[in-house]
């Protein structure tokens, strides 16, 4: 009998549990992944208010409008299959506890909350049920389901659904925030209200009881904006400006050099302008003035400023330390506030003139625009270096850039802003020849030409010494006895003759390879060398002897006329090849000496006096030569004068280098031999003169010098034609 209770009560539960589970079945269809269509029902709204100076207060309202018959809709049939089955929406607070729609309202901001307000038209909410709460950034609502079973449900949905608009929940949520600065007021207006809800209920009371099978249906998401034009309030500066690009171009006279290379003189002094197309920043502050209605504002801070730089290649120069600059087309509206040189730049920078006693935007604007259109900077006096060559391409650069900023405050005491920096681009139509399509470089590119014929002129200094033995008698007055004889030796520092040479043949790109022919070659290098009253040659003819040639220079006539001998040096050879008289001058000693011997003191000598030997040197070098390719010729003639070394000057006139003189004396009490070569002869108090012994030699090794400048300047004329 027990067993037959058990197996009843069994059964019981069984056929409960079925019921349950088919009722959840049933009401758990097609439509369970289906949204409820909300978002479309929320909107906000609301006004800026200007409390001060970067400060504003956003005043918002969200505005939730539902039509409940719209929102249930696609689950119409589910309903009258529940209402059908007699059936009740438990929710989630448990089993015969009235479902309710869930909805939840998010600011992305902490923000003030006002009063909520709740209005409801619709049969199906209860009106006296919709339950808000504020929990942080989030208000919540909860619109409760009037307590009927799902068959009264059906019915008010069906009542309602004839005029849905009529039938609503209207839920609306007043609320504010301050902006303290522009950038914060452009964040919340990049900012987004979201909103998202659900209805949930219990088939079943039993599932409710239990907590299971929870019916979830949600809704779509809706986004709104959280302010709007909180920034553009007047409490707030208004930035104004932009980073753009102005025309410019670089110019000689009115030249662009735009159809070709520029081709001038090898001693022609140009001034470049840097030209500015300034018409765009007129034409902006005429736009700004309409825009924010010019009368009546006040500026300030204002700095207007542009710069310009001239930026010479390697093989040019500025010939002054300080280039002269000049500026046009400012009409006395700019001014240069600065200019300075550093390596082969030269800067310009130039500012609005008296900028401070401009107060109104008119003022500003009617000052920039009386400006010409074309602001233009000129650096005067370039020139090509000694190490530029002809036919060579020299690309001078130029740069413009400016700002322009300022501070705008309107009659509402709105304040503008103004902040503009410019960056200057090649003007298409004076692009350079040899980068006609590289607008983002402002460049100019110049070159030289050598004539078919060319006539090359120049006088130079070379050093010399004169030396007994190693003496060069530079810290105290050559002592020596008075039997001595003496050899004089003059010197000549011939290194930098090789070197230019050498300097000449590059810059000419090395004309050997037999290319260049010289014709009509004479070289004469005269070098005296004069003893005082009291001193003698021994010899009616005195000796001369040459060292540090190597065969390339040679003594050609030594003359005595009384106590002065000059001597007369030519070169060896007479040179008709180029490559061969650069071999030779190559191989010469960097220093030449010519020694003359059996100098003596006379009767007339007295001991303790100072005797002054002087040394003089003068010489030309003239020939022609000729480019063998082309016929090209250059005509040359230069000339040489003797100078004193330096360490060498004489003790008694160390800053006299002009004069090249070797002072000696001797001692009556000094009863020593002296070595026969190393000795000087002595000169009166007052120094007696006398010529150099080996400037002769000097005078032809300059005039090798100069063949080696023709022969460079000929090949590069070849290379010119």
């Amino acid at each position: 009998m027990k067993t037959e209770r058990y197996s009843k009560k069994i059964f019981v539960i069984a056929v409960a549990f079925v019921m349950v589970i088919s009722q959840i079945v049933t009401l758990a269809p097609a439509n369970a992944n289906t949204v409820m269509p909300v978002a479309q029902y929320v909107s906000s709204s609301g006004s800026v208010q200007n409390v001060a100076p970067n400060k504003a207060t956003y005043n918002g309202k969200v505005n939730i409008n539902v039509p409940i018959t719209k929102v249930l809709a696609p689950f119409e049939a589910d309903m009258k299959n529940a209402a059908d089955n007699g059936w009740y929406p438990h929710g989630r607070e448990g089993k015969n506890k009235i479902a309710y729609i869930e909805y939840n309202v998010t600011f992305p901001e902490t923000v003030d909350i006002g009063t909520i307000t709740k209005t409801n038209t619709s049969s199906i909410i209860n009106g006296n049920r919709i339950v808000t709460s504020v929990n942080g950034r989030t208000v919540n609502f909860k619109m409760y389901l009037n307590d009927v079973n799902w068959a009264s449900i059906y019915n008010y949905y069906n009542s309602d659904k004839a005029n849905p608009d009529a039938h609503t929940v209207k839920l609306e949520i007043p609320y504010s925030i301050t902006a303290n600065s522009k950038a914060e007021a452009e964040k919340f207006e990049s900012e987004r209200i979201t909103a998202q809800g659900n209805f949930a209920f219990y088939p079943s009371g039993t599932g409710a009881m239990f907590g299971f099978g929870l019916q979830v249906f949600n809704t779509d998401v809706a986004s709104v904006g959280f302010t709007s034009s909180i920034s553009d309030s007047p409490s707030f500066p208004t930035d104004v400006g932009t980073n753009g690009d102005l025309e410019g171009d670089l110019l000689l006279g009115s030249e662009t050099e735009h159809d070709k290379v520029y081709e001038t003189t090898k001693d022609a002094i140009m001034d470049f302008t840097g030209a500015l197309n300034v018409a765009p920043i007129k034409q902006e502050l005429r736009r700004l003035e309409s825009v924010y209605n010019s009368s009546g504002v006040k500026v300030e801070n204002i700095n207007t400023e542009f710069e310009a730089t001239i930026t010479l290649p390697d093989g040019m120069e500025f010939k002054d330390a300080n280039p002269e600059v000049a500026l046009s087309g400012e009409n006395g509206k700019f001014e240069i506030t600065s200019h300075s040189i550093l390596n082969n730049k030269v800067t310009v920078k130039l500012s609005l003139k008296n900028a401070s006693s401009i107060k109104t935007y008119s003022q500003l604007a009617n000052a920039v625009d009386s400006v010409d259109d074309t602001l233009k900077v000129t650096v005067k006096g370039a020139r090509f270096s000694g190490s530029a060559t002809p036919d060579t391409n020299y690309t001078v650069t130029g740069y413009v850039g400016g700002t322009f900023t300022a501070k705008a405050t309107s009659a509402n005491n709105r304040v503008i802003n103004f902040s503009y920096k410019w960056n200057g681009k090649q003007l298409a139509s004076g692009a350079d020849a040899i980068a006609p399509n590289d607008l983002n470089k402002i460049t100019f590119t110049v070159k030289y030409k050598i004539p078919d014929e060319t006539e090359l002129t120049a006088t130079e200094d070379l050093m010399g010494d004169i030396l007994i033995g190693d003496e060069t008698e530079h810290d105290k007055v050559y002592e020596t006895t008075k039997d001595a004889s003496h050899e004089f030796t003059g010197l000549l520092n011939v290194k930098p003759i090789k070197d230019k040479m050498k300097q000449i043949e590059a810059a000419y790109n090395n004309p050997l390879n037999h290319r260049v022919s010289l014709d009509n070659v004479d070289t004469t290098f005269t070098a005296s060398l004069e003893l005082p009253a009291e001193m003698a040659f021994t010899e009616t003819t005195p000796t001369a002897k040459l060292e540090g040639a190597n065969g390339v220079f040679k003594i050609t006539n030594v003359q005595k006329i009384g106590n002065k001998v000059t001597v007369t040096l030519k070169l060896v050879k007479n040179y008709s090849d180029y490559d061969e008289f650069a071999a030779d001058i190559k191989s010469v000693d960097d220093n030449l000496k010519v020694k003359v011997s059996g100098a003596v003191f006379t009767a007339a000598a007295k001991p303790n006096t100072n005797y002054t030997v002087k040394g003089e040197i003068s010489g030309d070098f003239k020939g022609t030569a000729t480019m063998n390719a082309t016929g090209k010729v250059v005509k040359f003639k230069f000339a040489w004068k003797g100078k004193q070394l330096p360490e060498g000057a004489d003790a008694i006139a160390p800053n006299d280098l002009n004069n090249i003189t070797f002072t000696l004396k001797y001692k009556s009490s000094s009863p020593t031999v002296v070595p026969p070569t190393p000795n000087k002869p002595v000169v009166p108090n007052k120094p007696n003169t006398g010529d150099r012994s080996n400037l002769p030699i000097y005078l032809a090794v300059a005039g090798l010098a100069g063949i080696a400048l023709i022969g460079g300047t000929v090949f590069k004329r070849k290379k010119q034609k």
